[in-house]
């Protein structure tokens, strides 16, 4: 995939077809693909700027910031739950790795072992 064009070149694109350059034209001066130029000039037409459009590539999360919200209030009001009852009790539609994932990428929780000198202990 080619790299993007910087806002200075699309911002001197746009300039010079305002002038009434035409389109071959600008091809040769600032050598860009023809598809390049109309595409900017729609992006231009639709949005008004000449930014590039923010990248919504991705899957989706199920889990919405209301429902993470929800999530770690469970975490903290019962810290010893199991991630299999914390499916259950919210009613998740995703299996217990997403789960995980989720835990410990966007709450940042980390699952903490005893260390055996604490074991010993108690």
């Amino acid at each position: 995939m080619p790299k993007p064009l910087s806002n200075d070149l699309r911002k001197r694109i746009i300039e010079a077809h305002k002038q009434g350059k035409r389109v071959e034209d600008i091809v040769e001066v600032f050598s860009v693909g023809r598809s390049t130029i109309y595409k900017l000039l729609v992006l231009v037409k639709e949005t008004g700027s000449y930014e590039p459009r923010e990248n919504n590539n991705g899957r989706k999360s199920l889990i919405t910031e209301v429902k993470l919200k929800e999530i770690e209030e469970l975490i903290k009001k019962r810290p010893d739950m199991t991630l299999e009852e914390i499916k259950e009790e919210m009613g998740l539609p995703l299996c217990i790795s997403a789960l995980s994932r989720i835990i410990t990428k966007k709450l940042n929780y980390r699952y903490k072992k005893n260390s055996p000198r604490q074991r010993k202990k108690s």
